[in-house]
């Protein structure tokens, strides 16, 4: 007898090819005399080979799982995948997610438990009696691997502490979210009660506490023993850090919701915890810092590795940035970015400056090299204006939200105008605009105005606005020179789906700089939403010079480098303490 097709099909284990020649032997019993003998042990083999059967198929299973791609991954990137995956949405419990993987498929539940930082996780919720239980099974699966606590309750705090105190020697992260509806009571006490254990590994601490009513700022509590000194990473909310610990290592510091800005922490206070840690490389100041009704007169504290420095600021303390930054020395690599919150009927608001008088004593200012004004971003989880000046490793940007109901309001210009007055323009190359809705608030005497400013001005790109008054700015002549052309060094101009454009005009504009001599050679570039111009009534012209050339959007792939309004990372990731929800 031959061996079944669905098994003749696949490369068979030897232990499936010695199961189907027992079966074969075991039917070939055919002698006369041996009628019974030969059914009795056919019986046998059945009874026996059915016993085998769950086994076989579970065989089968496995070797067809082999099969898929993703199963011949090596197994470290596979379970990379499922952490990634773990981290997709937000779950209270990351390792929820790879019990649900680990239920795919044998290969995948091997991986998942053969990796124990897949389990390092461990959130404790308000209300959920089941987290215990399940803390246990990560703490069992994580072996020794160092673990992230998340605790987001304000009750059970010794049962916490005396839950965590035997595996202390292992945490690596504390993250205590306390609902803004437990605001009332006594927190400090409870972040005593549950932070009772020792922590000597402890390197990220997060705490997220909603006391924004509080009339002055609580100095943290006593925690984990009150040694904490290992601690890299910290973000405080509602507390003050300082004097209540001492900390000495912090690269990552993230400070927020400090009460009232005149209760808050002196100056003095503030740059000796910065001073105590020379190695800091990010600085968050949300709504928080030293009180602006004071200051130090000390030398400026020197910051060596310090990369991003970020202001949120409310419109009562719009000063801060600028006291701030005026005790700071800090390396050229550093980025400084300002969110201001603004009242749009009071322009004087957007004074004063949020940067120092004397810039040049801060070297990022020095190396900028590239503007760019936008209005279609969103910076620290507000729709904004957003202006910046960078460089390839560094740059200051400066933000307002969008919060009125009309985008054509006077302050997105006089906010420009107060930017401006901190940056070198006569140093800047590139121009990048993509403003949106608030296009109109900009007029052609501003364009004219900020295009007299970058003398030194080579390439300007313009994408997704209205370009009416920016054009009407730069073919314009301008009134306070002799030289009849805005951008006489311009060498490169480009734009992409622009809304409202002149054709007609932009070309005459650039037919008349090609007849002068002592204009630079530039080239055109127009990449039209044919959709939109078909609605519009444009016309492509039908004879265009050798130095413009006009594109569709669908077919404009590599004709604009994408990396055109690229800026450094630093300028537009998240920072520390606004890097989770």
């Amino acid at each position: 007898m031959s061996s079944p097709a669905f098994l003749s099909s696949v490369n068979t284990s030897s232990l499936l090819q010695a199961l189907i020649e027992r079966f074969d032997n075991g039917l070939s019993l055919d002698e006369p005399g041996s009628a019974n003998g030969s059914a009795n042990s056919i019986n046998s083999e059945v009874r026996k080979l059915g016993a085998l059967l769950p086994r076989l198929q579970v065989v089968l299973a496995r070797h067809q799982n082999t099969e898929a791609t993703i199963n011949r991954l090596p197994i470290e990137i596979l379970a990379h995948i499922f952490k990634l995956a773990s981290m997709t949405e937000a779950d209270p419990h990351p390792a929820r997610r790879i019990i649900t993987l680990s239920l795919v498929c044998h290969h995948w539940r091997q991986t998942a438990l053969g990796f124990p930082a897949l389990w390092t996780t461990i959130h404790l919720r308000e209300g959920a009696i089941h987290d215990f239980q399940f803390a246990t099974l990560c703490l069992e699966r994580s072996k020794d691997a160092p673990l992230n606590i998340i605790m987001s309750t304000l009750f059970r705090g010794e049962q916490i502490s005396n839950f965590f105190s035997p595996y202390s020697s292992r945490i690596e992260s504390v993250s205590i979210f306390v609902p803004f509806k437990c605001s009332p009571y006594d927190v400090p006490r409870f972040l005593s009660s549950t932070c009772g254990f020792l922590a000597p590994r402890l390197k990220t601490l997060r705490l997220c506490t909603a006391m924004w009513g509080s009339y002055r700022c609580p100095v943290l509590p006593l925690i984990f023993g009150g040694d904490i000194s290992c601690v890299t990473h910290l973000q405080v909310e509602s507390f003050s850090p300082y004097p209540g610990h001492a900390f000495g290592r912090l690269t990552h510091l993230a400070l927020s919701s400090q009460s009232q800005f005149d209760k808050r922490p002196s100056m003095t206070e503030f740059l000796d915890l910065l001073e105590a840690n020379p190695h800091l490389e990010e600085l968050l100041l949300d709504d928080a810092g030293p009180s602006i009704r004071t200051s130090d007169s000390r030398l400026p504290v020197h910051l060596p590795n310090m990369r991003l420095l970020c202001f949120v600021a409310t419109s009562t303390e719009r000063v801060l940035a600028s006291r701030v930054l005026t005790h700071l020395r800090l390396p050229r690599q550093c980025c400084i970015r300002v969110h201001r919150d603004i009242d749009p009927s009071y322009l004087d608001e957007l004074l004063p400056s949020p940067f120092p008088e004397d810039v040049h004593l801060l070297p990022t200012f020095g190396t900028v090299e590239r503007l760019s004004l936008r209005g279609d971003m969103k910076a620290f989880g507000e729709y904004s204006v957003r202006y910046s000046a960078t460089s390839r490793q560094s740059g200051v940007s400066l933000s307002y939200p969008l919060r009125g109901p009309d985008p054509h309001d006077m302050w997105p210009e006089a906010a420009l105008n107060s930017f401006l007055r901190s940056i070198p323009c006569a140093q800047i190359r590139v121009l990048c605009l993509s403003l949106g809705k608030v296009t109109l608030s900009f007029h052609a005497e501003g364009w004219k105005s900020l295009f007299g400013r970058l003398t030194a001005l080579k390439e300007l790109y313009l994408a997704d606005m209205d370009v009416s008054n920016v054009v009407e700015g730069l073919v314009g002549p301008r009134r306070d020179s002799e030289d009849m052309d805005a951008l006489p060094g311009l060498s490169t101009l480009c734009l992409i789906r622009p809304k409202a454009l002149d054709v007609d005009a932009l070309l005459s504009w650039s037919e008349g700089r090609t007849t002068c001599e002592h204009l630079a050679d530039h080239r055109l570039t127009i990449v039209m939403d044919m959709h939109v111009t078909s609605t519009s009534g444009f016309k492509m012209p039908k004879c265009l010079p050798k130095n413009v050339q006009i594109y569709p959007a669908e077919s404009a792939s590599g004709v604009v480098d994408d990396r055109t309004f690229e800026e450094p990372l630093d300028m537009i990731l998240p920072p520390f303490g606004r890097d989770i929800s």
